[in-house]
């Protein structure tokens, strides 16, 4: 880390040290705003696996008061449309199909404050460069540990309707009965997905549950799962279940995982470890069916104040609005109560 700091600070800083050889204050609030600016707004992604990759295939909205998804697909039982003969007698009524879902905006911000004490304390360049790094990378772990909290929720269902102001995550898409998005499953009958639990008790994981579990979610052509998520503890039985001709692993191009990117592929996509997670479950993921959703004006949007009423100290805060947004349910599944 040290050394990414002087290969990002040594070119462009040098011209900011006074003659004595330290930092002004002005000049810390420009290392950090620029370090901040060029580290952290992405950083918080591409330190982790499965958020960088719902950061590659995210959405960027306009704006709106809510965020509305197109449904993938339609429910022919519904439709006005059926097999004929030349004499009959067709229908002139309009279909009236549910066309889209509608979402809430969710906003999430981090913030890093640096204390003028702390700068003196920390005397010389070095120190100083140090405390700076130390104080971005706590607000980048931070916001990405948030961030993937949201991902993987129920939308904050668990917490009550005060605390309801998280993502409308994966434990929120991913159920056998319910609304999602203001649809219920019994105005869409494929507004639901598969779930295999046991009741609660834990039992061992199978490669029948396995591969139930993802064919559940694939329809030709049409959508499937891309992605499986699990902790490191359903993890360790799902590669100790598979045998060396149907395991292969691989190093992921992420780099900086607590799981060092290890990636097991089986049935041709990802599973990785994502230590969020509900305990005792694996999720099987749509990519193109479920999406990060961000406000093209609020997608890590930065806030600089350098001087604050209630403290003596600068402020960086980091702003992103948006939500995670399921466009179809039916292509994603749970598998739950696996024993670890």
């Amino acid at each position: 880390m040290l050394k990414f700091i002087l290969n990002f600070l040594s070119a462009s800083f040098r011209i900011l040290f006074n003659e004595s050889g330290v930092f002004t204050y002005g000049q810390v609030t420009a290392i950090t705003h620029d370090l901040i600016k060029d580290k952290m707004t992405e950083g918080v992604f591409t330190g982790n696996v499965v958020l960088n990759r719902f950061r590659g295939k995210q959405e960027l909205e306009e704006g709106g008061n809510k965020i509305l998804c197109p449904l993938m697909t339609a429910d022919d039982t519904g439709s006005t449309g059926a097999f004929f003969s030349p004499r009959d007698n067709l229908s002139l009524t309009e279909y009236d199909g549910i066309s889209a879902s509608e979402h809430s905006w969710r906003y999430i911000y981090e913030s890093v404050v640096i204390y003028k004490a702390d700068i003196a304390k920390n005397s010389g360049r070095l120190g100083v460069l140090k405390l700076i790094n130390k104080k971005v990378r706590q607000g980048e772990l931070a916001l990405m540990q948030r961030m993937i909290k949201g991902l993987l929720s129920d939308g904050g269902a668990s917490l009550g309707a005060a605390d309801d102001d998280q993502f409308d995550g994966l434990q929120a898409v991913i159920a056998s009965s319910g609304s999602y998005g203001g649809i219920s499953d019994s105005d869409l009958s494929t507004w639901v997905s598969y779930v295999d639990d046991n009741s609660g008790t834990n039992r061992a994981l199978t490669q029948a549950i396995l591969d139930k579990a993802y064919d559940q979610t694939v329809e030709e052509g049409q959508g499937g799962a891309t992605l499986g998520i699990m902790d490191k503890s359903v993890f360790t039985k799902f590669k100790g279940l598979l045998t060396g001709q149907q395991r292969v692993t691989r190093e992921d191009t992420v780099n900086g995982q607590g799981h060092k990117g290890q990636v097991i592929v089986y049935n041709g996509i990802d599973h990785c470890i994502e230590n969020q997670m509900p305990g005792n479950t694996l999720f099987y993921v749509d990519e193109e069916h479920f999406k990060l959703h961000v406000h093209k004006d609020h997608n890590m949007r930065r806030q600089s104040i350098k001087d604050l009423e209630s403290a003596d100290a600068l402020l960086e805060r980091i702003f992103l609005y948006g939500n995670t947004v399921a466009s179809e349910r039916k292509y994603h599944s749970r598998i739950n109560d696996i024993t670890v």
